[in-house]
């Protein structure tokens, strides 16, 4: 069973000063959804994620068949695809089928992806992969629809 948050706040303040006046601007955006248990629309049934470090120059993750201490964890559709690369060089995150993620991401140091389907299909599944070079760190969280055996 999973129940299952995704936040995303962005909060940014401007100040400006124009002789005795000064000026705050600020610009809030927040993006939330929550994925209850189940096969359908704002559903989802398991989460998987990890640490890595690559031993060579790309790796290959399959989310339609992945392995933790659970098990298998095997992906039907997935709901929420979250990337952060931890090292000191940019890595390419290149999910397939791209396009249902928009395409191949250039992930600079101590940035992030994040690409949501909370609807009934969500985003198939597929091999994610991974470039940089060997020793480079980063994060993935992957949470959708499937089993773990």
């Amino acid at each position: 069973m999973i129940d299952a948050q995704v936040l995303l706040s962005i909060l940014a303040h401007e100040t400006s000063s124009d002789g005795i006046s000064q000026s705050l601007r600020a610009t809030p955006e927040t993006y939330s959804l929550t994925l209850a248990d189940g096969t359908g629309a704002n559903q989802a049934q398991v989460a998987w994620s990890d640490s890595r470090t690559l031993a060579g120059s790309s790796e290959t993750l399959d989310a339609a068949s992945l392995t933790d201490d659970r098990g298998t964890v095997t992906m039907t559709a997935l709901k929420a695809v979250y990337f952060k690369n931890a090292s000191t060089a940019a890595l390419t995150f290149t999910p397939t089928p791209a396009g249902a993620f928009g395409g191949t991401f250039h992930v600079r140091p101590d940035g992030a992806v994040l690409s949501v389907a909370p609807d009934a299909t969500g985003m198939t599944p597929g091999e994610m992969v991974v470039a940089g070079s060997a020793g480079q760190r980063y994060d993935v969280i992957l949470i959708g629809e499937g089993t773990v055996t």
